[in-house]
């Protein structure tokens, strides 16, 4: 058993991150949607980044028209200008990124909308940001409303006992007094 535990551990780090292909600061990351005038997305469509009309990097869409390719991009080419082929349509667009942050993704959103060139995350198909802390709101409410419906029933336990039945409370008693009557 320990083996097996041992060859898992050992395994994971083969996997990891750590083992990338480049060091964060050499990738720079393209991706975004290729949409018709409708904002379908369009499928199976190849997206291209050149270079003074050398290819750097391929990709497909997918069936909602996103895509996302891998660039070998250094220090060095901080504002560089790329041309960006979806199909018919072309763009140029320029390398940004905070040049002191060595260790967080460098991602460029590249959008095609009816054949327009629109930078920036479209955001399809997300979740608002604000839902998250709602709903974490609500969780956290419901969480302490189970805690202390379980600590009054531990009292309750605790004062009467598990096998007495519990007396009834001032209103019942009150009110089967008047039936009575």
């Amino acid at each position: 058993m320990r083996t097996i535990i041992l060859f898992i551990i050992a395994g994971s780090f083969f996997f990891s991150n750590v083992w990338a292909d480049h060091e964060p600061d050499h990738r720079y990351n393209i991706r975004g949607y290729v949409l018709d005038a409708n904002e379908d997305g369009i499928g199976n469509l190849t997206v291209q980044a050149f270079s003074d009309g050398q290819l750097l990097g391929t990709s497909k869409t997918v069936a909602d028209g996103f895509y996302s390719m891998h660039l070998h991009l250094h220090n060095a080419d901080y504002h560089r200008i790329l041309k960006l082929r979806a199909g018919p349509h072309e763009a140029e667009l320029r390398v940004t990124f905070d040049l002191d942050d060595n260790t967080s993704a460098r991602v460029h959103d590249a959008n095609f909308v009816g054949g327009k060139y629109i930078e920036g995350n479209l955001a399809r198909f997300r979740i608002p940001a604000w839902s998250y802390a709602a709903g974490g709101l609500i969780l956290f409410m419901m969480i302490l409303v189970y805690l202390e419906r379980r600590r009054k029933k531990k009292i309750r336990l605790a004062k009467y006992g598990p096998s007495k039945a519990h007396p009834e409370s001032k209103h019942r008693a009150k009110k089967a007094r008047r039936k009575k009557h």
